[in-house]
């Protein structure tokens, strides 16, 4: 019976351990394929729709009309092409507590809340600072459009991979053709609909209890 519980102790400090230490998830870069129904990809907007002021006030009306629209269909408004794939999103966009990043915060390898930019090897980066519902990146938007993402699966810590440059698919203008190099190069992106904080508190809350209970395994032993 002694056995049995030295192991039993044993196994719960190495689960709590083996929690505190999980690795973050890289993740793309994604795909912002109307027709394929790229994963996470809840829809597209070509070119983008610049009829709000202000990035952030732009960017929740995109997802919104995005989100009121049925799987796989398309409708213009505004001189846009609204393009929704079968990606079931969540609740509608809202401004509170949004995240935006420009170009310059791209290109320079910004933080903000939490969140961090690095444009690498013509791929941009993105390190989750928290959770979110929706990222909305725009590849100058009068030339080239917005893909609409639901990244509510992601959390504090995860990296999600964007192409920093996206065109138009010429035979199909609901898609766009994401790559390294080319044009149009992203000119913003934005994380809304804010669904928790960072975990780092959870983390070492795991890792204290990780270590107690192997000092308490020590101590049995040694008893």
């Amino acid at each position: 019976m002694k056995n049995m519980t030295k192991w039993l102790l044993a196994s719960a400090a190495c689960g709590l351990l083996s929690l505190a230490s999980a690795q973050a998830v890289t993740v793309g870069p994604l795909g912002m394929s109307y027709t394929a129904d790229s994963t996470y990809l809840v829809g597209t907007v070509v070119p983008g729709d610049n009829t709000q002021n202000g990035q952030v006030a732009r960017d929740v009306a995109m997802t919104n009309q995005l989100l009121s629209m049925g799987s796989q269909t398309q409708t213009t408004l505004n001189n846009s092409l609204y393009s929704r794939t079968t990606w079931p999103g969540g609740p509608a966009a809202t401004a509170t507590g949004a995240v935006p990043f420009t170009q310059s915060d791209i290109t320079g390898g910004a933080t903000i809340g939490g969140t961090s930019v690095l444009l690498s090897g013509g791929i941009v980066n993105i390190t989750l600072g928290g959770t979110f519902q929706y990222l909305v990146a725009a590849y100058d938007g009068d030339h080239a459009g917005v893909a609409v993402f639901d990244i509510s699966s992601f959390h504090a810590g995860d990296t999600i991979q964007l192409y920093a440059f996206a065109y138009p698919d010429p035979n199909n203008p609901g898609n766009l053709l994401g790559g390294t190099s080319g044009q149009y190069f992203m000119t913003s992106f934005t994380l809304l609909n804010p669904l928790g904080v960072p975990d780092g508190g959870a983390t070492v809350m795991l890792l204290g209890a990780g270590l107690g209970a192997l000092g308490m395994v020590r101590r049995f032993l040694m008893g």
